[in-house]
């Protein structure tokens, strides 16, 4: 948390959405958005009902993401994180990292959004 502001919505890659992270985010009023995990059996179960076992946490994000302006801001995700990442690994050779340690990686990583950042503003004519 860099800039003193903590983030009020969240719009995370499905595979980070483990529960304990749904209840942190929302204990510091931190709203989630990600989609919910396909259901292992084909038992034809909502996946959006919560569960007995969810916390109140769950059950909200479980019933915020069956909403039709949930997954309108999930949809956005595609089009600011990934845009960055694939430039990350695809132009910036950020793919893997040949250095060791994590101030150098910390490092590397800056260097990278500085970069990004740089030329973001010059292709908008910032």
């Amino acid at each position: 948390m860099r800039t003193g502001v903590r983030p009020l919505e969240l719009l995370v890659d499905g595979g980070y959405a483990k529960h304990e992270a749904i209840d942190e985010a929302a204990a510091r009023n931190v709203t989630v958005y990600a989609p919910l995990p396909k259901p292992r059996d084909d038992d034809g179960s909502d996946p959006h009902r919560p569960r007995d076992t969810d916390s109140a946490a769950v059950a909200a994000w479980r019933q915020r993401m069956a909403t039709d302006e949930a997954k309108q801001i999930y949809r956005q995700r595609a089009a600011t994180a990934e845009t960055v990442h694939a430039d990350a690994k695809t132009h910036r050779g950020l793919d893997s990292l040949t250095l060791r340690g994590l101030d150098k990686a910390l490092a590397s990583v800056t260097l990278f959004a500085l970069t990004y950042d740089i030329l973001r503003a010059i292709t908008l004519g910032v």
